[in-house]
């Protein structure tokens, strides 16, 4: 090595006893090659997503995944839970309903039956476990009952009760009987129980409760009584929205013949609804709990076809001639009287003391557009309700054609409201006659609807991130899509906010990035198959539109030629943390193989459907075009083997990704606040947790590799910073630690961390990373909201430094730490305690003659008590570097923080040195900071 000069980068001074210090030699040889650019996850996005909701009026769509418990010849038995969601959905719904039978035989799923639910055919009537299905103590006859207030009042419920011997073996129910649940109910006192044996309904010999009798008491408030049963050990309290002679159990009743149905089958059922009655859909259990409601009912509306005192309403399809520009399927038409106007809007924004709801900027236009036409003695007006609701001009009439008419209204907001009351925006009917709606939004006026806000726009183009993964599309629960809604234009869609496919890619296209896509595992064989069709298939002059009717309707949209010319890369994932039960029912279970009895846990289950999804997608015609560009990708959980399990079953996926966050819900570790500790914790994460389990992937990646005979690569598919929410993973969690997280969080102590995290695992072999999420806003976002500064957080500012403007980091250099300080860091929640650990890093990128140095430390003050944190760093390179070099920094120390304002100010200067230099020593390199260093160097 040639001799060494030095360059001395100072910061802040400190005094030399309090300095420690580090010495690093780079070494020319490579530990992870080429290494791509970032990418990141985005939600629904888009210029009034936030404030429009979905207003295309499109029909809901309703999926969901039932597992099989009993074989039959032409039904599918399920439980209860799954066929009535917890008793929430009413007999009856799923008439006529698309049934698809999975089944696992001989290592591979196959579609054994397409089917349809016969009218009258969905059963789910029967009696329902009350209290939780928890057991009252046999010392007692009686119990305290009450309704709640999204219950159905005012209709007959009824009610039976059952003994449970020692061995969990229950007695035939006693005589029913019914009561009515009074319009004010009151509120019943929690009863004594005991542990729940596993109940059986395998005769025993308890006798039924005799002489069950109910009582309403004054509180409003239901008592049951009944004599004791011998021998019991305790009872069971059931209720019933019918009478037992009308309970037809739990079932779909199928209209065709065909294969029997086995037990541990996996089914999916496809539903939609255009006009659905609350009295058919909804039990009375959830008949006005919003979180059933909007599984049916169109999000702008607030009641179902059939309710009193309102306005009837349904969706009704476009004809094909219909002048309404981007017009989906379909559309509302409400029928209105005098004494029942209609409401069509939502609650969309508020102040500063939330972060909820959007803040409108006064100094922004604001556009609100629809559909109309109707009879002549239909009114409409568009109006603002709330605390802005003296907006200027408000309301403003709309006059009612017979014919569709495109209304626009623009509009501002007269000041900030710097309070928390919810305002509402929207249509406003009244009147007397038939009216129809299209194409409800509301969105700024400097950007199209749902197209990148420019704040946005020019924050992603500065990222250089090279995909972006589409969160907008999963975590859709039941209320989903179907692949007709999602080829869409913006819009054109029950859900996702209004985001589509062809409006999601276009925004992909117009910031340079390729798209990560996530879709739901619902999709039947013929829309996967037209998924492919409308990415990959060309369609010119010459083409049939029934023959290529995907391919047909994207070149209607605009875009002519297939999204394979579009973009190099598609990563493709099928729903998300499909382990993570949160998100039910798009989960998988463990299942056997019918054919010979192996047994498959839920890891091996996801991956036997990704293959069987990909061999759909590989029997295309157009599978061929878009085969280079599709990278299948699997998600696993990083406490375990999910992942790698899904990964021997599933030879045709390149890739398995885990989250990686830092602290949070996802470690099990609570709110982290902004002292020492709590710095240490966030800045010690890469090395205490992050270093291990990437090297334990990569072990695993290697293991799985061989054993298939595929190669396979490692990453992540969400990291960050993480964060404890109240009441998920039964945390809890005030509004005091909630603000003080937000300051640890978004500090330039996690920004070091996020971004020794991110090099940490690069080092040890991941490919592939994801920050979590582009986006503004509290908790896992990358920037502030516009009224509270707009700024990046540091952890994203940090990050797309590294990515050298969408070119990628390069090649990670071997760095050999001769001398570092070290740290006992302790055992933590689920981190495990780790002896002597480096506190000061260094991760050199080379892309050329262009050298990417990071330098970051893991010291805080007084960690342990007496302790300066500061460190002299000096560094050995293996080549000279040019006469000049550039500096990346952040102002302010550690703990300053970006949550509510520009205070963490990324800088950049321009250093010039006298000399061609092979060594760099940088003095004071202060506690919990990063610096980058942006090199030319001689080869």
């Amino acid at each position: 090595m040639a001799a060494l000069a030095g360059l001395l980068l100072g910061s802040s001074p400190s005094l030399a006893q309090d300095v420690e210090t580090a010495r690093f030699v780079v070494s020319p040889d490579v530990v992870a090659a080429d290494l791509p650019p970032l990418t990141a996850t985005i939600d629904a996005f888009g210029n009034g997503a936030r404030l429009s909701s979905t207003g295309g009026f499109e029909p809901t769509v309703f999926r969901t995944l039932l597992r099989v418990t009993k074989t039959a010849q032409d039904q599918v038995i399920t439980s209860q839970a799954d066929l009535t969601g917890y008793d929430s959905w009413r007999e009856g719904a799923f008439d006529g309903a698309d049934v698809e039978v999975l089944r696992i035989e001989n290592g591979r799923f196959v579609s054994v039956r397409r089917d349809r639910v016969r009218d009258g055919g969905h059963r789910a009537t029967g009696w329902i476990p009350q209290l939780g299905g928890k057991v009252l103590s046999g010392r007692t006859g009686s119990v305290s009952l009450s309704w709640e207030g999204w219950n159905r009042l005012g209709v007959p419920y009824y009610y039976t009760v059952r003994a449970v011997n020692w061995r969990g073996r229950l007695s035939p129910p006693a005589e029913a009987i019914a009561v009515t649940a009074p319009a004010e109910p009151g509120k019943a006192s929690t009863p004594e129980t005991i542990d729940r044996p596993k109940l059986s309904d395998t005769p025993g010999r308890l006798s039924a409760p005799t002489r069950l009798q109910a009582m309403m008491q004054p509180d409003q408030t239901l008592r049951l009584g009944w004599d004791a049963v011998p021998g019991a050990r305790g009872y069971v309290v059931y209720r019933s929205d019918v009478p037992p002679d009308q309970h037809r159990g739990y079932g779909l009743d199928l209209e065709g013949s065909g294969p029997e149905i086995r037990a541990g089958d996996m089914v999916i059922l496809r539903q939609r609804f255009l006009a659905p009655k609350r009295d058919e859909v909804l039990t009375n259990r959830v008949w006005s709990a919003h979180g059933a409601i909007r599984l049916f009912r169109p999000d702008l509306l607030k009641g179902f076809a059939d309710d009193q005192g309102q306005a009837s309403w349904a969706l009704e399809e476009h004809p094909a001639e219909t002048t309404v520009e981007a017009p989906g399927e379909t559309y509302l038409t409400a029928t209105l009287f005098r004494d029942r106007p209609l409401e069509i809007g939502l609650y969309n924004h508020s102040g500063t003391a939330q972060s909820w709801y959007e803040v409108l900027d006064p100094s922004r236009t604001y556009r609100f557009e629809v559909w109309l036409r109707g009879d002549p003695g239909v009114q409409a007006r568009f109006a603002i309700k709330g605390p802005l609701r003296d907006a200027p001009g408000q309301p403003v009439n709309l006059p009612v054609t017979a014919e569709w008419r495109k209304h626009v209204v623009e509009f501002r907001v007269p000041r900030i409201f710097d309070g928390e009351q919810a305002g509402w925006m929207g249509l406003v009917l009244g009147g007397t006659g038939e009216v129809s709606i299209d194409n409800f939004r509301i969105y700024r006026t400097d950007a199209p609807y749902l197209a990148w806000l420019p704040e946005d726009h020019e924050a992603l183009v500065t990222s250089g991130m090279g995909q972006l993964r589409t969160h907008g599309f999963i975590k859709t629960m039941q209320r989903t899509y179907d692949l007709a809604q999602l080829t869409n234009p913006a819009g054109g869609i029950s859900t996702a906010k209004g985001n589509t496919l062809p409006q999601t890619l276009a925004g992909m296209a117009s910031v340079g990035m390729d798209p990560w896509l996530q879709i739901e595992p619902h999709l039947a064989p013929e829309e996967w198959l037209g998924l492919v069709e409308f990415l990959a298939a060309p369609f010119g002059p010459g083409d049939d539109p029934a023959t290529k009717p995907w391919a047909a309707k994207r070149a209607s949209q605009g875009q002519v030629a297939p999204y394979t010319d579009l973009f190099d890369h598609i990563r493709f994932e099928i729903g998300n943390e499909t382990w993570n039960r949160l998100f039910r029912p798009w989960v998988f279970e463990d299942m056997t193989d019918a054919a010979t009895g192996e047994q498959y846990s839920r890891g091996e289950v996801y991956g036997l459907y990704q293959e069987y999804v990909l061999s759909i997608l590989r029997s295309s015609p157009y599978w061929p075009a878009l085969e280079p560009h599709l990278q299948p990708v699997l998600g696993g959980w990083a406490i375990s083997d999910y992942g790698f399990a899904a990964a021997r079953r599933s030879p045709s996926s390149p890739l398995v990704t885990n989250a990686a966050y830092n602290g949070g819900w996802d470690e099990g570790e609570g709110p982290v606040a902004p002292s020492p500790s709590g710095f240490a914790s966030i800045l010690g994460f890469p090395v205490q947790v992050a270093a291990r389990r990437s090297q334990s992937d990569a072990s695993n990646r290697d293991a799985t590799a061989e054993g298939r005979g595929e190669p396979l690569e490692i990453g992540t598919y969400e990291a960050g910073p993480g964060y404890a929410l109240n009441g998920l993973n039964n945390q809890r969690v005030t509004k005091e630690q909630a603000a003080l997280q937000e300051e640890a969080m978004k500090s330039s102590a996690a920004g070091t961390a996020t971004l020794d995290t991110f090099l940490m695992q690069a080092r040890h072999g991941f490919r592939v990373q994801n920050y979590f999420t582009f986006g503004r806003g509290p908790y896992w976002t990358s920037h502030a909201t516009w009224e509270n500064g707009g700024q990046p957080y540091p952890a994203w500012q940090w990050l797309t430094v590294l990515n050298n403007g969408g070119k990628g980091l390069g090649d990670m250099l071997k760095v050999d730490p001769v001398g570092v300080p070290r740290r006992d860091l302790p055992e933590m929640s689920q981190r495990e305690a780790l002896e002597d650990a480096p506190m000061v890093d260094i991760y050199p990128l080379l892309q050329g003659e262009r050298l990417l140095l990071v330098v970051l430390s893991r010291l805080v003050p007084d960690v342990p008590t007496g302790t300066a944190g500061v460190t002299d760093v000096t560094i050995l390179l293996p080549f000279k570097t040019s006469s000049s070099m550039v500096r990346f920094t952040m102002s302010g120390d550690y703990t300053t923080s970006n949550v509510d304002g520009p205070r963490v100010l990324f800088r950049q200067n321009t250093m010039k040195q006298n000399d061609h230099l092979s060594q760099l020593r940088i003095e004071n390199l202060e506690p919990g900071s990063a610096q980058i260093y942006l090199i030319e160097v001689n080869l």
